[in-house]
């Protein structure tokens, strides 16, 4: 919930109003596909919105399928290349 406040609102703060505007938790996972009512009743930060969908930085999405196979360990002391780092 948290990242999704960010992406759409700007703001972490924001998180509380989208839970409770729908009857979440901060801390519930949400499922592929849920439709959430968005209202940014704090403050809306338009740049960092902005700036996320400029670099086409979604910080709410989850790892794909591909990216988890590719590294099915992950945590400390596991790295993915092109997941967790570059190499250029």
């Amino acid at each position: 919930m948290p990242d999704i406040a960010v992406q759409e609102c700007g703001n972490i703060e924001a998180a509380f109003d989208i839970a409770r505007l729908n009857g979440l938790s901060l801390t519930d996972e949400l499922k592929t596909g849920q439709t959430l009512d968005i209202a940014c009743t704090t403050a809306c930060t338009e740049s960092v919105v902005g700036k996320l969908a400029a670099d086409g930085v979604k910080p709410a999405t989850a790892p794909s399928a591909e990216e988890v196979e590719a590294a099915p360990y992950g945590g400390i002391g596991y790295m993915g290349i092109e997941i967790d780092f570059v190499v250029k």
